[in-house]
């Protein structure tokens, strides 16, 4: 009678052991795909609040009259001049000093004639080389009247 005792047992055991091994691999696959949603999310709030800032400069760039003026006195530890500049932000994207920056925006001004000027705007991770978003914009400076060159 023993006989039959131990060969269920075995049977039991083998089932066991393949319910735990099919329960794990569904479980590494489960933390898998957490890990990447969670990154996935990281990755989409920093391109959003890239975009957000690159838009903002542009719009500034684009509606002022002294643009570095208007985006030094927006940016306060910033470092922006007529030729263009950087911007840093900490991990919350809130501006912050050199130093303490975890992202940055970079502005470069070309001239494209007398009264048109390029602008290239790009957001990156200072531990990344590859930019976040990139946004290219061109402002048109009016004549004003008390202009001489017509």
């Amino acid at each position: 009678m023993k006989k039959h005792t131990s060969s269920r047992s075995g049977l039991l055991l083998m089932e066991i052991i393949i319910a735990i091994l099919f329960f794990s691999v569904v479980s590494a696959v489960c933390l898998q795909l957490f890990v990447k949603s969670h990154n996935l999310g990281q990755d989409t709030e920093e391109l959003d609040m890239a975009v957000r800032h690159a838009g903002s400069v542009a719009e500034i760039l684009s509606q002022s009259e002294q643009p570095s003026e208007h985006l030094q006195e927006i940016y306060s530890d910033s470092d922006i001049n007529e030729n263009g500049g950087s911007i840093y932000f900490d991990k919350d994207f809130q501006t912050c000093s050199e130093e303490t920056g975890v992202y940055h925006l970079d502005i470069s001004a070309s001239p494209l004639d007398d009264r048109l000027t390029g602008y290239r705007i790009a957001v990156y991770a200072n531990d990344d080389p590859k930019e976040i978003y990139s946004l290219e914009v061109n402002t048109y400076t009016p004549l004003t009247p008390d202009s001489t060159s017509y």
